[in-house]
């Protein structure tokens, strides 16, 4: 697995669908949802989902801290 960090702290660009995201913890986090369901985040570390908000703005607002950084996380399955 190869991750890089990205240093953007524009919550609203980290917080989208798909994104990961590392919080001050070190603790990963996958961006996950839809429209119809609501948006959540998946604790990668323990395989916890949090609680649901209808918007991503919602969910930053939320969970979203100023330390958090966006991964670059490249999974190679042979």
């Amino acid at each position: 697995m190869k991750i890089n960090f990205d240093r953007r702290h524009d919550l609203k660009d980290l917080y989208q669908v798909g994104n990961v995201i590392r919080d001050y913890t070190n603790t990963l986090y996958l961006i996950v949802g839809n429209v119809e369901d609501g948006y959540a985040m998946v604790n990668l570390t323990n395989n916890s989902v949090t609680e649901k908000t209808n918007t991503l703005e919602e969910l930053a607002d939320l969970y979203g801290e100023d330390e958090d950084v966006l991964v670059n996380a490249e999974i190679n399955v042979f």
